[in-house]
């Protein structure tokens, strides 16, 4: 059985996440993430944690169409989110997908993301989905095989120690037993050369991010819905910290009618990092474009 649990964190306007629901899923809500499963078009069928940001109305009108709550005290040493997760399992669930996990406050995320080191999820298929992302936790003398798209970025960052024995398949930058430390930023903003990617870890965790193209990039990359030619030879003209500057370029050059799109890691939209390389966002455009890039990145500069 899989289970979907919302947590309380951020989610954009625009996602949705109705047509990942299979007829067997179990929703469940941690506490105030049932206002966001509902936005996010799920109903929950449990919530779970200490009821103190669920509205009331929402809650009794829950009741009345069967939904069960499972009530904690406020004083506990568990987040909701973690007593959600706790309770799947309780529940027999296999398979954990966890959404809305990614808020405004880096300690909330990172808390969410360590998550997913919880002991009891050892051999339990678990990830974080948000918007375009999705995060897993690899551990040592285990595999993971990612299904996407060629193009899409994917990340590979070592917690706590340092990720010996790593190798890789389907990765424009392959590895063969390498080790990445912990702090080096080695492992960011890989790219996936085929529909599956596979990463395999001989000892310690690492944290594999993948970052799926949107429609836009994939037609700059396929040649679809784009005046430009299908090309995948495209050539960095910007590099910034942060995403505001760079949709800025990004857009003075679409308005010039040169297509443009953004490469950037994961962990820098779950984490707000913006260090050491993390953080950074490439802009990129076909190589015919290049020299006229430049040409208005200088004069907008």
């Amino acid at each position: 059985m899989r289970a979907i649990i919302v947590a309380n964190g951020h989610v954009d306007q625009d996602e949705r996440y109705g047509h990942l629901l299979r007829a067997d899923d179990l929703v469940i809500a941690a506490d105030g993430g049932t206002v966001l499963a509902l936005q996010l078009g799920l109903e929950p069928q449990v919530v779970v944690g200490d009821m103190d940001s669920l509205p009331p109305n929402l809650r009794a009108e829950l009741e009345a169409q069967g939904c069960q709550f499972i009530a904690h005290s406020p004083r506990k040493d568990e987040t909701d989110t973690e007593l959600a997760i706790l309770y799947a399992l309780q529940r027999g669930a296999d398979e954990i997908v966890l959404l809305a996990a990614v808020g405004d406050r880096l300690d909330h995320t990172l808390a969410n993301v360590f998550l997913l080191g919880l002991p009891e999820l050892a051999t339990v298929k678990a990830s974080i989905v948000s918007g375009d992302g999705e995060t897993w936790l690899l551990r040592g003398g285990g595999e993971l095989q990612i299904e996407g798209s060629p193009g899409d970025t994917v990340t590979l960052l070592a917690v706590g120690q340092d990720a010996v024995g790593v190798s890789s398949e389907g990765l424009e930058w392959p590895l063969d037993g390498d080790t990445l430390r912990f702090g080096p930023a080695r492992g960011v903003s890989n790219v996936m050369t085929s529909p599956v990617a596979r990463v395999t870890l001989r000892q310690g965790l690492l944290l594999v991010f993948r970052l799926r193209l949107d429609e836009e990039q994939e037609a700059m990359t396929e040649g679809e819905g784009s005046s430009a030619p299908a090309t995948t030879d495209l050539i960095e003209v910007y590099t910034t910290q942060g995403h505001l500057r760079a949709h800025v370029i990004k857009s003075k050059l679409e308005a010039a009618g040169i297509p443009a799109m953004l490469s950037y890691d994961y962990a820098s939209l779950a984490f707000g990092l913006t260090i050491d390389g993390i953080g950074e966002v490439r802009v990129m455009v076909p190589a015919q474009y290049a020299d006229e890039a430049h040409r208005i990145i200088e004069e907008e500069e």
